[in-house]
């Protein structure tokens, strides 16, 4: 929970200092009740967590954001969630902070060229009230801020692992014209909070209206492609512990948000993003 200063920023965003993790103070308001788009924001967490359970300290220099979400899709549609707020993340980065290089790299991050910009975390939960999601976003900020990198740290999901090939880092500071008009942290994390909720909105009513019955992803799969510079390109699928797993090329995602490579043995091979994520080759 967060323990210093605090501003309601609106009665959907609260603004906290330092946090633990965002993403466990929306999920306990989730269970409490808050509704469908409420989210916290912070500056600093000591415990933020990423996929497969790993634990890092987020320091100051970075946004970090959760948002409660209530979509009424069927749960296992879920899946398609990190795909549709990725968008919404694109959507804030790219129009309204006019970072137009912002593009995907599947499975959950946001890049500039090469680096990485910001990092997305979709964890389903359930209370009384049904099936909610919560989606965390950590936007890199400053350019001068302590190490971001995953310290390798024991938990009750798994071992936490530092990847052997993070990738570079760059973030707003950096690739704005003029730094000095980025919007206030506050006005970020709201837009950003806006941009999210709208995606899943849209996405909501395309599944409601059986636009997504091949799956989740089937509403958006055009523009994601559009927006995934990996796509066509040789890459190295690497396992979780950072092992290579194949080279080959990015051939394509399905509906179901699952990568396919094209192995250089001409081998298709579909991976979901439990079980590698792909680097440039």
């Amino acid at each position: 929970m967060s323990t210093l200063s605090q501003t309601e920023t609106n009665d959907l965003l609260r603004v906290v200092d330092v946090t633990t993790s965002t993403n466990d103070d929306a999920r306990e308001a989730a269970r409490e009740g808050a509704p469908h788009g409420s989210a916290v924001a912070a500056r600093v967490q000591t415990a933020g967590r990423g996929r497969r359970g790993h634990v890092w300290e987020s320091p100051r220099g970075s946004l970090y954001l959760s948002c409660v979400l209530r979509p009424s899709v069927p749960m296992h549609f879920f899946t398609g969630l990190p795909a549709v707020c990725a968008l919404g993340v694109l959507d804030c980065l790219r129009d309204d902070l006019g970072i137009a290089q912002a593009a995907l790299k599947w499975p959950n991050d946001i890049v500039a060229g090469p680096s990485k910009l910001a990092g997305i975390l979709v964890e389903a939960g359930s209370s009384a009230m049904g099936t909610f999601a919560v989606c965390g976003v950590g936007v890199n900020v400053a350019s001068a801020m302590a190490d971001t990198a995953p310290q390798a740290q024991a938990t009750p999901e798994a071992d936490a692992v530092p990847s052997p090939e993070a990738l570079a880092r760059t973030c707003l500071e950096e690739l704005v014209e003029d730094p000095s008009n980025l919007p206030a942290f506050e006005d970020i994390a709201e837009l950003l909070r806006r941009r999210i909720v709208a995606r899943v909105d849209a996405w909501d009513l395309a599944c409601r209206q059986g636009r997504a019955q091949a799956g989740p992803l089937a509403p958006i799969l055009n523009e994601y492609f559009d927006c995934c510079p990996l796509l066509g390109h040789r890459v190295r699928a690497l396992s979780p512990e950072g092992e290579l797993v194949c080279t080959g090329y990015f051939a394509g995602l399905d509906c179901w948000g699952r990568a396919t490579v094209r192995r250089d043995d001409g081998v298709e091979v579909v991976y979901t993003s439990e079980m590698v994520s792909l680097r440039p080759e």
